[in-house]
């Protein structure tokens, strides 16, 4: 099978990666250079979805040996980065599949002039993938110096805004409660902690209160507890210091609860 593949990051893309603009390039293609096109593949998905539905299909369909030659009219169709494509084309070299970039004057056919291409882009590539961790590696550095997250992942009951600002959303009433709740608990001495699990679990189901859309489990309430982040301290590279965002509970009530937890 002789396939092309376009994509699209989203449905309003009106530029020259347009689909149709891809698939005409495909087809003019394969018209100029007597290659039978049996089907074009379409995908509206972000490049770094490593699991995109349509191209993890063709990639099914090669490790079957039922694809002969695949055509992109541009190497990040098939990823965002140049390394992700450059990859992809060594997994069908690896099944005997002819890969052919419009844009790029790409053929894997061609034998040397391609292969020399290839090893120049996948040179680069490498290199930028090796700068960009370098670069983001300094940037967390300064962040975590300033007192900020050197981290995208927020802890439940906070959000981070276009400006980068961290702050609390509207589940840090539910963080509050489970704190203050769970104080509470801890002072019956008659209840064991799976009882006072069991009754926390509970008072939370009674009040409509869930855990991103879903029932709260034993181990999101121990998350909750043991994380000083909700108290104001932030740790990285087992390293702890005071963040730069408001707080939901004071540090005096996160110690009182630990031994209970």
């Amino acid at each position: 099978m002789n396939l092309g593949y376009i994509r699209i990051s989203t449905i309003k893309q009106k530029d020259n990666t347009s689909l149709e603009n891809q698939e005409t390039k495909i087809r003019d293609y394969c018209k100029l250079h007597e290659i039978q096109i049996d089907q074009i593949f379409t995908e509206v998905d972000s490049g770094g979805n490593d699991q995109r539905a349509v191209f993890n299909k063709i990639k099914d369909l090669i490790k079957l040996d039922a694809v002969k030659t695949i055509i992109i009219f541009k190497l990040d169709r098939l990823s965002r980065s140049m390394l992700g494509g450059l990859q992809f084309i060594d997994f069908c070299k690896e099944h005997n599949v002819r890969v052919i970039s419009i844009s790029d004057n790409i053929d894997t056919l061609d034998g040397g002039k391609s292969e020399l291409l290839l090893n120049i882009l996948l040179s680069i590539a490498t290199e930028e993938k090796r700068m960009i961790k370098e670069r983001c590696g300094y940037g967390r550095e300064m962040k975590w110096k300033n007192g900020e997250l050197p981290y995208g992942k927020l802890s439940f009951g906070y959000k981070r805004l276009k400006n980068g600002s961290v702050i609390t959303d509207e589940n840090s009433k539910i963080v509050e409660y489970i704190f203050r709740k769970w104080n509470v608990l801890s002072r019956m001495q008659h209840l064991t902690k799976t009882k006072r699990t069991q009754r926390m679990l509970k008072l939370l189901k009674d009040r409509g209160f869930t855990y991103y859309d879903q029932p709260f489990k034993g181990h999101h309430l121990k998350q909750i507890l043991q994380n000083k982040f909700y108290c104001g301290f932030i740790t990285w590279k087992g390293e702890e210091q005071k963040g730069r965002y408001d707080t939901i509970i004071s540090h005096r009530l996160y110690n009182q609860i630990q031994e209970f937890i």
